[in-house]
């Protein structure tokens, strides 16, 4: 069954508590552009809009990792659109040849392929979803928006990266072995698409 974004239950199951079932309002396509910013829902924030996301570096590979503007200080990416739940990036001349491909349940990080050459058909699983906590809308993935997690890096210049599904990554050294991760929500925060210099 494929998801529809219009109108769906969201259903927030946690250990002890009672269940809490909530009708959010989403939407598979927004009319502004935006940029992502990932909010610290497990600690206190230093604004309400979160840390400002890009597309980070990947090597010479087609995929790039969406990591925090302060790890990875480059915006080659200036602005995102949702368009029949294909989220888009367009680079600063206003150029669309990038879409991001939709986690899947288990750990993953939220990533994006680039190509000039071959067309590959853009997932449709993102959403934006309105909550009342929030005065931006939020990304979500097949519905759910609760399970994104910001992951440091243990590496020298590695980029601190948006996961889904995980709560912690592998390390880079031998101790510890795990590098513990938080919970975020990515805000959806509205820019105005005009080229960059």
């Amino acid at each position: 069954m494929l998801f529809n974004p219009s109108n769906f239950v969201a259903t927030l199951l946690i250990p002890g508590c009672a269940l809490a079932v909530t009708t959010l309002n989403a939407s598979a396509t927004l009319g502004h552009n935006f940029t992502l910013a990932a909010l610290n829902t497990t600690f206190s924030n230093a604004n309400s809009t979160g840390a400002p996301l890009v597309l980070g570096s990947a090597g010479e590979l087609l995929y790039s990792p969406w990591t925090t503007y302060y790890s990875y200080p480059f915006d080659d990416y200036p602005a995102l659109s949702l368009v029949n739940g294909n989220l888009r990036a367009f680079d600063r001349e206003g150029n669309w040849h990038t879409n991001a491909s939709a986690p899947f349940m288990g750990y993953e990080a939220l990533s994006w392929a680039t190509s000039t050459f071959y067309s590959d058909p853009a997932s449709t699983a993102f959403s934006a979803i309105n909550i009342p906590a929030s005065i931006y809308p939020i990304l979500a993935v097949n519905g759910v928006y609760n399970l994104w997690y910001l992951c440091p890096s243990d590496m020298r210049l590695g980029q601190d990266s948006v996961y889904y599904n995980t709560t912690s990554i592998a390390s880079s050294k031998a101790y510890p072995a795990d590098i513990n991760c938080y919970s975020v929500t990515l805000n959806m925060v509205p820019v105005s698409m005009s080229p960059m210099s």
